[in-house]
């Protein structure tokens, strides 16, 4: 017998190599972000670990990259960001030629008091 699909779970995070992420709203309540931080990925001992930054109101949002936002009108659970950059850096971090590739993430893990996510790229959905 054989399955159509390979998985039923839906991914968490998808990277487009035009710049888009998308977020889900696990992501969102596990990194405790809101519309204006953003997003970046640090890399320890060959993981991959999403962590959110948070920016002091009253500084200029325009000036910083990956910034997340609703994805929906009038606030919705999931989030976009958009950068290039951290897009083709994964991208050519894990090897990839694709135009998307969506992973999930691991459980959450706290670092000198940052909590961080790992994304699992060993399995891209």
């Amino acid at each position: 017998m054989i399955t159509l699909l390979k998985s039923t779970r839906r991914p968490d995070i998808t990277f487009y190599r035009n710049g888009t992420i998308r977020l889900t709203s696990g992501i969102i309540k596990s990194l405790s972000i809101s519309p204006g931080d953003s997003i970046n990925i640090a890399v320890e001992n060959g993981e991959y670990l999403l962590y959110s930054i948070s920016h002091e109101k009253g500084t200029n949002l325009h000036r910083f990259e990956a910034q997340c936002y609703p994805s929906k009108r009038g606030g919705g659970r999931n989030f976009c960001a958009n950068s290039v950059r951290l897009c083709r850096s994964l991208l050519a971090a894990i090897g990839s030629s694709a135009k998307k590739v969506a992973f999930n993430v691991g459980e959450s893990i706290e670092i000198n008091g940052t909590s961080y996510l790992p994304i699992i790229t060993l399995n891209p959905l």
